[in-house]
């Protein structure tokens, strides 16, 4: 007999972002994707300081490992990003990768 159970992915709050400023830690809380979800709901945001460009359509192209990976505009966020840094929220689970948004950062 095989049992199978779902639980519900929750962030974990890291302890780097618990040295950063209240603000900078109310901006990873605050942040949504244009579908509504909230960034830090399923994930824990990631400093990316990999390459990476803003697409035509509003998403944005990653230079990873196994070569380009895109991540979708409605989860590319539009607003300021007080970190310095691009930030990427992700899943990575037995089942594969899974995106939620994607910060840019200071792009040069």
């Amino acid at each position: 007999m095989v049992s199978v159970t779902a639980t519900h992915s929750s962030a974990k709050w890291r302890e780097q972002y618990g040295n950063s400023p209240p603000a900078i830690q109310a901006w990873y809380r605050a942040q949504k994707n244009e579908k509504g979800e909230l960034c830090c709901d399923h994930s824990d945001g990631h400093p990316y300081f990999g390459n990476y460009r803003l697409t035509e359509d509003g998403g944005v192209e990653l230079q990873l490992e196994g070569g380009p990976y895109k991540i979708p505009p409605y989860m590319v966020l539009l607003g300021p990003n007080p970190t310095g840094h691009a930030v990427w929220w992700y899943i990575e689970n037995e089942w594969g990768h899974m995106d939620i948004c994607f910060a840019a950062g200071a792009l040069n």
